[in-house]
């Protein structure tokens, strides 16, 4: 019974951003009363949105915020369906980015205190410095094993089973205080961007967009790179 709450929580998550093509409606059927009246052609062929001020695929934010280097991060929920499918992406791109960019992935449970233990176990997998190792397990561990984390215990053994030393996993996670300061300040962030949907991407300090405003999963570090180059206040 566990498993199947589970799984139906993520599914139902409002929170989680729509692939575009699930986004998309089905065309309204019904004819305004006033449509017979105009020429046939553009019944057939209304004319598209015209406006002087293109529309950027990126919210350009009001920020005078700076950085050492140049920045990307990544605000996700690991309960969300959309972040587990961006992040293969994420990982090639993290293999292939310059030395040079900072990358910090934000995670959430998007008020669903149930995914709490999941925000424990990243956090502690930063303070032994093996994040990269277990972010996609632990999207696996929701997505294909349909498991959470029912103790303290349970989170160790994942951990250890990820590479890491017990007895060091064991210290890091009971260290309370620093995660705990570590999951507000990830929540000040959200608020802060005024994150309202996951994946959200933000470059710079400066650019925000998602998957659908990118174009899709393939296309969002496209837009990463685009974005880098553009102006901001952080060192290149």
């Amino acid at each position: 019974m566990k498993k199947i709450a589970l799984l139906t929580i993520f599914l139902l998550l409002s929170a989680c951003q729509p692939d575009k093509a699930e986004t998309q409606t089905t065309e309204n059927k019904s004819v305004d009363s006033t449509a017979n009246s105009q020429p046939r052609a553009l019944q057939e062929n209304p004319p598209a949105e015209f406006s002087l001020t293109p529309k950027q695929p990126y919210e350009v934010l009001e920020s005078d915020e700076t950085c050492n280097q140049p920045e990307v991060m990544e605000f996700f929920a690991y309960q969300c369906p959309h972040c587990y499918k961006l992040e293969p992406f994420a990982e090639k791109w993290l293999q292939q980015k310059s030395a040079n960019i900072k990358f910090i992935s934000v995670p959430t449970h998007l008020g669903h205190k149930e995914f709490g233990s999941f925000l424990i176990v990243h956090q502690t997998a930063i303070g032994l410095g093996m994040l990269d190792q277990v972010t996609l397990k632990l999207f696996e561990r929701i997505h294909k094993q349909k498991k959470g984390f029912n103790s303290q215990v349970d989170a160790v053994n994942f951990l250890v089973a990820a590479g890491a030393d017990e007895h060091q996993a064991l210290k890091e996670i009971q260290n309370g205080e620093k995660i705990k300061t570590a999951m507000d300040n990830n929540f000040k962030l959200l608020a802060q961007y005024k994150i309202t949907g996951v994946p959200t991407i933000v470059v710079n300090k400066k650019y925000k967009f998602s998957v659908s405003q990118a174009g899709g999963y393939d296309k969002v570090f496209d837009m990463v790179e685009e974005t880098l180059k553009l102006p901001s206040n952080c060192s290149k």
